[in-house]
């Protein structure tokens, strides 16, 4: 795993007991080692595989040829998917990542979460809210970020305040379909050609990062948190502290969710789970294997490979919307408790049969010998 963290700790366990399901023998990390000490461990304990979140095998040149290695890209963290290259199995978290994919990643594929049904066992309890959103929101821009000068037209300074508004107007009038980070990025590198005549290729990781990645979660957040209080003032946010450096959702949020055990008590009790953002989520598969009904907002997505639709059915397994029906499923389900039961029942039917982290192990093992 990239780092230790309750999180990447839970997801650790959840798929190291799937893969000793199938008699596999691991040794779990929750964090990389750097090329030596890995070298050392393949030297003293002689593994098949090695299996790492977020790091491809070209970033370890001396890895002896016959170990296998598989990287699991959940999070591009500002680089294009084409950095990952050399593994010889490339899985990727969301379907455009894998279709925007182009270097040499051995056999590439969609790898979605699984849920450990341990962990999020299914019990449904009252509802304490009307919604609940899990997740982080950045910190709102500060002025020393707005200033940032991207390029100059007609001697004039365009800071990356200026570029920002222009580019949430920009993005109104484009498709999002197969979008990933370097599109959006790439779309910026578009507006300051067409709008400024200038061609640019910005090298500052940060700003890149903040272009790529930072202005469009920010975008969605305040979308859908948006559209939520205007139906509801029965809304708890959990996650970040930097939820509270915003005003309008300061008055609903909790604390940051350090447990799974929590997590899965906060799914329980809501009537209506928030989620936006790459469809097959963690959260998604969480939720639904603990008992809580997932409202999801619909993406240009969601019929692609990796989308939420190649895998779940609305309605049946959860509860999509948009900015123009929104009020009118919440009116429904909010007040419709057997309805929520069917289709929490339904979802966690489904992930107990063909999403836990045990099925997911067997994919990984029978990839592993089609590349031996």
């Amino acid at each position: 795993m990239p780092r230790a963290n309750t999180f990447y700790l839970s997801l650790l366990f959840g798929l190291k007991r799937g893969l000793e399901q199938h008699n596999v023998e691991v040794f779990a990390s929750v964090s990389h080692y750097d090329e030596p000490c890995l070298l050392e461990f393949c030297h003293q304990f002689k593994p098949d595989l090695i299996f790492e979140m977020n790091r491809a095998r070209s970033a370890l040149p001396n890895l002896p040829a016959h170990i296998k290695h598989i990287a699991w890209i959940v999070d591009t963290l500002g680089h294009t998917v084409d950095y990952y290259h050399g593994s010889d199995i490339t899985y990727f978290f969301g379907g455009n990542w894998k279709r925007a994919f182009t270097a040499d990643g051995g056999l590439v594929d969609w790898l979605p979460p699984g849920t450990c049904e341990t962990s999020y066992s299914f019990q449904p309890q009252p509802p304490i809210s009307d919604f609940s959103f899990v997740g982080h929101i950045p910190k709102p821009w500060t002025e020393e970020e707005l200033s940032r000068e991207i390029c100059r037209y007609q001697q004039e300074p365009i800071n990356f305040g200026r570029l920002h508004d222009e580019l949430i107007d920009y993005w109104q009038n484009i498709s999002f379909e197969n979008f990933e980070n370097i599109t959006y990025l790439n779309s910026a590198y578009q507006l300051i050609e067409e709008r400024y005549g200038h061609t640019v290729e910005i090298a500052d990781q940060r700003l890149r990062y903040d272009l790529g990645c930072r202005m469009i979660r920010l975008r969605n957040r305040h979308q859908l948190m948006s559209l939520v209080l205007e139906n509801s003032a029965s809304v708890r946010i959990y996650g970040s502290e930097n939820w509270k450096d915003w005003p309008q959702y300061r008055p609903h949020y909790h604390h940051f969710v350090d447990h799974s055990y929590e997590l899965k008590q906060i799914y329980q009790s809501t009537k209506l789970n928030l989620h936006e953002g790459v469809g097959p989520h963690f959260r998604v598969f969480d939720a639904m294997s603990a008992g809580g009904l997932m409202f999801v907002k619909r993406t240009p997505d969601d019929k692609a490979e990796g989308g939420i639709l190649e895998i779940f059915e609305p309605f049946v397994h959860y509860v999509p919307f948009s900015e123009h029906d929104l009020a009118e499923h919440a009116e429904k389900y909010l007040h419709d408790a057997q309805a929520r039961q069917i289709i929490v029942t339904n979802a966690a039917q489904q992930i107990q049969a063909k999403h836990t982290w045990t099925q997911r192990a067997a994919k990984i093992i029978k990839d592993y010998y089609h590349v031996v």
